[in-house]
């Protein structure tokens, strides 16, 4: 997902999937089960050499062969606004 890492612990991990809700993650080894609470930061490098971040606390949902699952919790709004504005200018036609 044009190289976004999520860190979790300070141990970077792919982002496979991202939105307002959620973040998937993987592969993932960590000792994180279903319903646990974790705090994250994700990064995302951008064309210009900035990156966009932001951290949050979440919620796992699933660990599977696949990688973790997780649901944000108490998620402020200018976080929640960042996020939708950069979903919105990645989704738009280029």
């Amino acid at each position: 997902m044009g190289g976004a890492m999520a860190y979790i612990h300070n141990e970077g991990y792919n982002v496979i999937n991202w939105s307002r809700h959620g973040i998937m993650i993987g592969p993932y080894v960590g000792s994180l089960r279903a319903g646990d609470p974790f705090t994250f930061q994700f990064v995302m490098p951008m064309s210009d050499g900035e990156k966009f971040s932001f951290s949050v606390w979440a919620n796992v949902v699933r660990v599977d062969g696949h990688g973790l699952a997780a649901r944000y919790v108490d998620l402020n709004d200018r976080v929640s606004n960042m996020i939708g504005k950069m979903l919105d200018m990645l989704m738009a036609p280029q």
